[in-house]
């Protein structure tokens, strides 16, 4: 069985019309310094966002979505990102 990441997204105005994958095989946060990607098995961290997309990748699939900055961590196979702000992007 292959290892997936676990992704919650929090934020007091989420206007999502659906809720974002809970499962993920790759995340790409904008951070204010650039781009990192997550995989699973990532160390422990915690990051800066800037304002951009947030991109979750599930097989196939790419999701985007727009935040407002805000901060993520990663810990284990669980990403927790939290911003003011957050929308999803038309591919």
């Amino acid at each position: 069985m292959d290892k997936r990441l676990e992704l919650r997204i929090i934020a007091p105005s989420m206007n999502l019309e659906k809720m974002p994958p809970t499962q993920a095989d790759m995340i790409i946060l904008r951070c204010v310094n650039g781009e990192l990607g997550i995989l699973p098995g990532r160390a422990p961290c915690s990051i800066v966002l800037g304002k951009g997309k947030l991109r979750i990748f599930e097989g196939k699939t790419e999701t985007h979505m727009q935040i407002d900055g805000g901060i993520a961590s990663v810990t284990g196979d669980l990403v927790t990102v939290l911003s003011n702000s957050v929308m999803w992007v038309e591919n």
